[in-house]
């Protein structure tokens, strides 16, 4: 009954847990006093480059106070990548020695305690001793160490601390997943595990650290420049206003040349969300390249898209319109675009059906909802929309699962230009952000950004199919601005 009663206490724990990473900075005034007076009863100095590790280390706990509360308790690993998926050395403003010092002082103050240290509410034992005690072993699932409960003090009560925004400002800059199969990848994902990484020295100072730095170089240029214009999702009556500054480029298999896409706090919004955010108190929009993945592949490999003409805005339709179905369109359409990216991810065009057909464990709307199950007239609809789907995009037959896919090669081109289009855009005065296939800039700026888009696929797609002698395609890619309050605005494409 004891064990039982004290591991009931240790997974409730687990339920109120946050994660520490040392990736904010003070944003506002208060939030700059808040770290100053922390700073000072902890006897840090706030100046140089040793100062400016201790800025992100006490803003970023801080915003997990702010965000976790008093009695919560911190993740807060010992800062390698074996212990961790991001290593602290990935970190601009931070380092494992140094995370350490501080969070000692911390302890020492009184403001956080470690979970062994805790009493274990079983007897006078500590929950180490009582691990000990009664034999327990230290299984990963139910191992504390590198946890520590936020205390209540005085720093936290008052109304400093609530006011106080810190700006999303310090990721890692390049990251690269280890190598795993696609069987692998979807396992993990549908268990929500994070991707395995490589640590510091395997990207930085391995055969690809050369690689490595020039990835990382557009990144902290694009991180230097957002930070005079952060991207902000203004409060709500239940949410704090979020602002995002900065990026890291994740890229797959263990390569530099797989994947490569730009990941911001922004990126996971829903796009609903998204459109609410502003940049320099500006409204936004967002420039969508309309059905990406196959309009990309299609291009990169100079093969055309048999769309029923020169000119379209909906490549998706050009299947839905072969389909001999009585589904709703919307959801007839939504399908075609499962089956298209379950055939480019996996880089198998005879699929022989979904890769899942389980029900959603939290469908939150429309766009949630379960579209094949286990039977056969699902699997039938699954097999013909991927053979009309050969005949409109041929260049589908082209695809394998060592290269030609979307994980490794569709995703590392599709970042590349979202790369050389933020990078252009700033050299025009116009502040972008990316959520992969879309640029996110202010509503003032949408034709320079559609301009610019279109001309980078442009020039990028002609460049690509020369080196690699492909047949010349030369495309004008058809575009969707979204904005708020408004209905869409589909651009056309063509074949130029």
């Amino acid at each position: 009954t004891l064990e039982i009663h004290f591991l009931s206490n240790i997974r409730n724990n687990q339920s109120m847990t946050k994660r520490f990473k040392p990736q904010y900075l003070p944003y506002n005034d208060t939030a700059h006093a808040v770290v100053e007076t922390l700073a000072a009863k902890l006897s840090l100095t706030l100046n140089a480059a040793t100062g400016a590790k201790h800025k992100a280390i006490l803003a970023s706990f801080l915003y997990c106070v702010q965000e976790a509360g008093v009695g919560a308790f911190l993740n807060w690993s010992g800062g390698t990548t074996s212990q961790d998926t991001t290593g602290f050395s990935f970190f601009p403003a931070a380092g494992a020695a140094t995370i350490k010092s501080v969070r000692a002082k911390l302890v020492a103050a009184g403001y956080i305690t470690n979970h062994d240290d805790l009493p274990s509410g079983l007897a006078e034992w500590s929950n180490k001793e009582a691990k000990k005690l009664m034999g327990i072993e230290q299984a990963e699932r139910i191992k504390q160490a590198n946890t520590y409960r936020i205390n209540e003090m005085p720093l936290f009560d008052g109304p400093c601390l609530a006011s106080a925004q810190f700006v999303d400002a310090q990721r890692p800059y390049v990251m690269v997943n280890q190598p795993e199969e696609y069987t692998d990848k979807f396992e993990r994902k549908a268990a929500n595990r994070k991707a395995p990484k490589l640590s510091y020295s395997e990207v930085y100072k391995g055969k690809q650290g050369r690689q490595a730095s020039a990835a990382a170089k557009p990144v902290k240029e694009m991180n230097a420049y957002w930070a005079k214009h952060p991207l902000v999702l203004p409060a709500t009556n239940t949410d704090k206003a979020k602002h995002f500054a900065c990026a890291t480029r994740i890229f797959h298999n263990g390569s530099l040349i797989s994947g490569g896409r730009w990941y911001g706090g922004w990126t996971n919004l829903k796009s609903h969300k998204r459109l609410y955010m502003r940049i320099d108190d500006e409204p936004i929009c967002e420039i969508d390249l309309n059905a990406s993945q196959p309009t990309l592949f299609s291009s990169l490999l100079g093969i055309r898209m048999n769309v029923g003409g020169d000119t379209w805005t909906d490549v998706y339709s050009s299947v839905v319109e072969r389909l001999d179905a009585h589904e709703e369109p919307r959801l007839l359409r939504m399908m075609v675009k499962q089956v298209l990216v379950e055939m480019l991810g996996s880089g198998n065009y005879k699929r022989t059906g979904p890769a899942n057909t389980d029900a959603p464990r939290k469908p939150l709307d429309f766009d949630d909802v379960q579209l094949f199950f286990d039977t056969d007239y699902s699997r039938g609809m699954y097999l013909q929309i991927q053979r009309e789907a050969l005949d409109v995009f041929p260049a589908l037959e082209k695809l394998n699962i060592k290269y030609h896919n979307t994980t490794g090669f569709l995703s590392y081109h599709e970042s590349e230009i979202l790369t050389l289009t933020l990078l252009k855009l700033k050299t025009l005065g116009v502040v972008a952000y990316g959520v992969h296939d879309c640029v996110v800039v202010k509503q003032q700026d949408k034709d320079i950004a559609v301009e610019t888009y279109r001309e980078i696929i442009r020039n990028y797609v002609i460049k690509h199919q020369r080196e690699h002698k492909h047949p010349y395609l030369n495309i004008k890619v058809s575009l969707t601005i979204e904005q708020s309050g408004l209905d869409k605005v589909k651009l056309s494409g063509c074949y130029i």
